[in-house]
């Protein structure tokens, strides 16, 4: 065989080679080929999904975390409520709204409406949330010892609106009894919409 024709026959092979080299890198991924457009979209289709399911994870858990920080406001507020019940203190209440009608109890309540007023100013107070969403109820006995309860409940809210369907309707209530160590002042008392 002649050189030329040897040279022939290399350069034959090398087109072939070349051929085959630039069908197979347009299949996998090779620069120019229809394999690189189609696994740079695939890519994308994948970060979409990957960043969505991110973000509802972490707008979900920022949602929770203030759900849960308003669920210990009610506990704690609920709780000292209740503890400046059974030692009837209901002096120097601020006002607050009560029903939708703003309340103004008088520094030194003398009759049970006015300390029950005081008593329930004061467990808002201590809550701290929205006066107009909060309920709270109160259940006394009439002699020390007996026992006195105090139920707060707040809706839960969802700022973001992606945990809404979940959480729509549900109510953060905290029930504290505690004992009562004086005669109390105060009487019965049940929101409007308490459900405890």
């Amino acid at each position: 065989m002649s050189t030329r024709a040897q040279l022939r026959r290399r350069v034959a092979d090398a087109r072939r080679a070349s051929r085959h080299a630039d069908h197979n890198s347009g299949r996998l991924g090779g620069r120019g080929g229809r394999g690189s457009r189609r696994e740079s979209g695939a890519a994308l289709v994948e970060f979409a999904l990957i960043v969505t399911f991110f973000l509802l994870l972490v707008f979900g858990m920022i949602e929770f975390g203030l759900d849960y920080n308003d669920y210990i406001a009610v506990r704690n507020g609920s709780r000292e409520a209740a503890r400046m019940g059974v030692v009837n203190d209901v002096a120097a209440a601020p006002s607050c709204t009560l029903n939708g009608v703003a309340v103004t109890p008088p520094a030194n309540p003398t009759s049970a409406p006015d300390s029950t007023n005081a008593l329930l100013c004061k467990a808002k107070d201590r809550i701290g949330l929205e006066e107009s969403s909060l309920k709270v109820e109160i259940v006394a006995g009439v002699n020390p010892g007996d026992t006195l309860k105090i139920c707060a409940s707040y809706p839960v809210h969802s700022i973001t609106g992606l945990i809404a369907p979940f959480v729509e309707g549900k109510q953060l209530v905290s029930k504290v009894s505690m004992r009562l160590e004086q005669t109390p002042k105060f009487s019965d008392y049940s929101a409007e919409g308490t459900i405890c």
